[in-house]
């Protein structure tokens, strides 16, 4: 009998979780089930004593009666292991067991054994006993390991498992064997930013590419040095139910799944600059601003885990200087003066000033009414225009102003810019903002 070229072979097998059986649904018999009309079952003989009295107990009628509800799920009680490869996900762990065996009736000896995942930009090993190979293995004998790596790259993948090996004959002899297959993204996650002032709201949409259904463990957001996150979730805000009524509610209610085929699910972050020391103000539209990191489970318990990169606010126009109304007494009485705290702040790296902060008179007021803010109902106690000095690169000052309203009801307040003092360069206006003011 001829020798194979190689007396050594890999068999690989994938492991993975099992699935639940489910059981055939019931068919239509021709022979149970309509002996009772006399069908003729071929030849024109109709059905014998014997076949009708044995029908009679197992009608179609008695089958589908349940004896538990639990029947109706098809399912038997068993687990059974997949025939096929399956799919593998982007952040789960392929596992594998791999068994090497003499096929011949000759034994071989000093058996190296290695075992590499490929992809475009990484190469893992995942077994190496090169260095101290098996002294001897003999016919029909065999060596079996499990590898396990975290999939962090989508595509082509490649599992090569070679051996070396001295023959019977004294030669030399390597053999590689390639086993190849496909990681596919399971989730796709949509991000969408929106600037409010100094801080940003995040909303991160995680869509399910995959076939089965997927329970989400967490979604957390780790929000870069700048910034400090905190989720807005609108299920903290609703009454809490009673346990003592549905002890299942409040699980039930933590539970995060999302439907198979392009399920969806929504989270929302709040983004603050961080007022921590050493940390240089910047451009909150532009920057980056976190990562997501989301954990999952499938059907059967796989678990999963991804971390997204870097993500980036959208790029907005940013103002040299900026000009904000910073406070406003949480009081404000007719007739009485009250104060308007102003903050000028630098968003460039060099320096900037001086400047000079005007409060110009509303439209069409004359030189009586100069001293009116916004609609004339807003007097500025003092100088209309007061000089900023100049601003360190990304530096900020404060301005007070004091107003006494003259009426009552909502009263605006506009016309505040601010300039270059030297060239009369504009920078920024204050946007109009509305208070109240109480008579009493």
């Amino acid at each position: 009998m001829a020798q194979p070229a190689h007396a050594l072979e890999f068999r690989v097998i994938r492991l993975c979780k099992p699935n639940l059986h489910t059981a055939l649904p019931l068919r239509f018999n021709l022979t149970e089930d309509l002996t009772a009309d006399y069908v003729d079952l071929g030849g024109g003989a109709l059905p014998s004593a014997d076949l009708l009295s044995s029908a009679a107990g197992s009608s179609f009628a008695d089958r589908v009666q349940l004896s538990d509800a639990m029947d109706a799920s098809g399912l038997d009680g068993y687990m059974e292991v997949p025939q096929s490869f399956g799919t593998i996900y982007l952040g789960e762990t392929f596992c594998s067991y791999v068994s090497l065996g003499n096929c011949t009736d000759l034994g071989v000896t000093l058996v190296g054994i290695k075992a590499e995942l490929q992809t475009e930009r990484a190469k893992a090993v995942l077994f190496d006993n090169t260095t101290s190979p098996l002294p001897v293995m003999l016919p029909s004998g065999r060596h079996d390991f499990i590898i396990k790596h975290d999939v962090k790259e989508i595509g082509a993948h490649t599992l090569v498992c070679s051996t070396v090996y001295t023959a019977a004959d004294g030669e030399r002899k390597y053999l590689p064997r390639y086993f190849k297959f496909v990681a596919n993204n399971p989730l796709s996650v949509r991000t969408k930013t929106r600037v409010v002032g100094d801080d940003i709201f995040m909303e991160a949409c995680v869509d399910n590419a995959t076939k089965g259904p997927l329970m989400l463990e967490y979604v957390r957001f780790d929000a870069a040095a700048a910034f400090t996150a905190t989720p807005l979730d609108v299920r903290e805000a609703m009454p809490a139910e009673d346990p003592s009524t549905n002890p299942w509610g409040a699980y039930i209610n933590s539970v995060q799944m999302i439907a198979p085929n392009s399920g969806a699910a929504n989270f929302l972050y709040h983004l603050r600059r961080a007022a921590a020391p050493g940390i240089r103000k910047i451009d909150v539209g532009s920057a980056a601003l976190g990562k997501l990191e989301i954990k999952w489970r499938g059907p059967m318990g796989e678990v999963g885990r991804l971390q997204t990169q870097q993500i980036m606010g959208a790029p907005t126009a940013r103002k040299e200087v900026e000009l904000k109304l910073l406070s406003l007494p949480a009081r404000i009485m007719l007739e009485q003066p009250f104060e308007a705290v102003l903050t000028v702040q630098s968003n460039v790296e060099r320096r900037v000033g001086p400047l000079l902060l005007h409060l110009a008179p509303p439209l069409g007021a004359d030189a009586q009414n100069a001293q009116k803010a916004s609609d004339g109902n807003l007097l500025v106690q003092g100088v209309r225009s007061v000089v900023v000095d100049e601003l360190a690169p990304f530096g900020e000052q404060q301005v007070r102003m004091v107003l006494l309203p003259v009426a009552s009801g909502v009263q605006r307040i506009t016309g505040v810019t601010l300039v270059d003092e030297r060239e009369g360069k504009p920078y920024d206006s204050l946007l109009p903002t509305d208070l109240l003011v109480q008579s009493h």
